[in-house]
């Protein structure tokens, strides 16, 4: 099975990896994070999972994406739970 490439070059599963490990957090919890135009068009109550499932490669999710690289994404969510 070929896996297609997503944002910046990286592949599909990676959307899984990160819905596994932070797909419980609120979107309202990521906006206090990312800023308020976070997953635009997604309410406040819905989680992360719901986000990458409907738009794996919404333009809002690179930064999110590059702290889960760099390791600091957990932090960042403890920060602000």
């Amino acid at each position: 099975m070929h896996v297609q490439p997503g944002l910046d070059n990286r592949h599909r599963n990676q959307t899984g990896e990160i819905s596994k490990k932070h797909g419980s957090t609120l979107v309202s919890t990521l906006r206090a994070e990312y800023g308020p135009h976070f997953a635009a068009g997604f309410a406040s109550t819905d989680t992360l999972a719901d986000v990458l499932a409907s738009s794996p490669d919404h333009a809002s999710l690179s930064q999110m994406r590059h702290d889960y690289d760099a390791g600091k994404l957990k932090r960042k969510l403890e920060r602000r739970s």
